[in-house]
């Protein structure tokens, strides 16, 4: 847990010095995009992490049993509440992300039918069993 809030630390100084170097205008580097997305990655999964063990003790969720996916579906839903905060919290600060608007929307959009597309996966391959 350790490690992945100094990466974010990391990669959001990282964020910052890349966008100092740029001008100001409306093209935004590729490396920034690509940390835009790491950094969105990085709030997902550390959200996720940080609410995993909250959300399985207040709702009394069980793991027990042979091909129980509580836990599975708790994180993915944990992960998608997540992605729509922060699309929620983006469309607020439009104006604040300027020209990586459009980056952090999509990524966020993306992550949040990821677990969907996932767990169908999971669930298919499962099924042979």
């Amino acid at each position: 847990m350790a490690g992945w809030i100094i990466s974010l630390v990391g990669f959001i100084i990282l964020f910052n010095v890349v966008g100092k170097q740029q001008r100001k205008g409306k093209n935004v580097s590729t490396i920034r995009k690509i940390l835009a997305c790491i950094l969105c990655f990085h709030i997902n999964w550390i959200g996720s992490l940080l609410l995993y063990e909250p959300v399985m003790e207040v709702f009394d969720i069980s793991t027990d049993g042979f091909m129980n996916m509580n836990g599975l579906v708790t994180a993915a839903v944990i992960w998608m509440v997540i992605a729509i905060i922060v699309l929620v919290v983006t469309s607020y600060a439009k104006e604040l992300l300027g020209p990586l608007y459009g980056t952090v929307r999509t990524t966020q959009k993306v992550f949040l039918f990821l677990p969907v597309i996932l767990l169908v996966l999971f669930f298919f391959a499962a099924s042979f069993k």
